[in-house]
């Protein structure tokens, strides 16, 4: 790994771990991914720790997952999932998708751009914010944007 993309991983981490499915951001906000229709990968378990760590600090709405598969395999399966988008850049040691995306109009630019309501972000090491201590098994991260 350079040190280029162990800062990239480091950044995609700490905007990565979020907040569990039942955990609110500082404003109260809630993210359960079922309920607005992204798949949480099978077998993938919520780190209420890290979540709660990172959702304080970065104060965003979004859900952590964790899982002993590998990036490839689960962005395969972020890939298959209807209304997920394959975001460019993915490497064997992170991806990221785009969901509940729409066309809207910008004035200013006086055309239609897409907006996302939603990213994936899959990676493989991350840094563990509270330890500092790089971590081997794949994160999964569902944020609001």
């Amino acid at each position: 790994m350079t040190a280029r993309s162990t800062a990239a991983a480091v950044v995609m981490a700490a905007a990565a771990l979020m907040q569990p499915s039942w955990a609110q951001d500082a404003s109260g906000a809630r993210l359960d991914p079922a309920q607005v229709g992204i798949a949480v990968y099978p077998g993938a378990s919520a780190d209420a720790g890290v979540t709660t760590l990172l959702r304080e600090s970065l104060k965003l709405t979004a859900a952590a997952y964790r899982t002993s598969d590998g990036v490839e395999k689960v962005a395969a399966f972020y890939a298959r999932q209807p209304g997920v988008s394959k975001m460019p850049g993915a490497t064997r040691e992170q991806a990221g998708f785009s969901a509940g995306c729409k066309d809207e109009y910008n004035k200013y630019m006086k055309m239609n751009v897409q907006k996302c309501g939603y990213h994936v972000t899959i990676q493989n090491p991350w840094m563990d914010m509270k330890t500092g201590k790089m971590v081997s098994d794949t994160l999964i991260s569902i944020a609001r944007q």
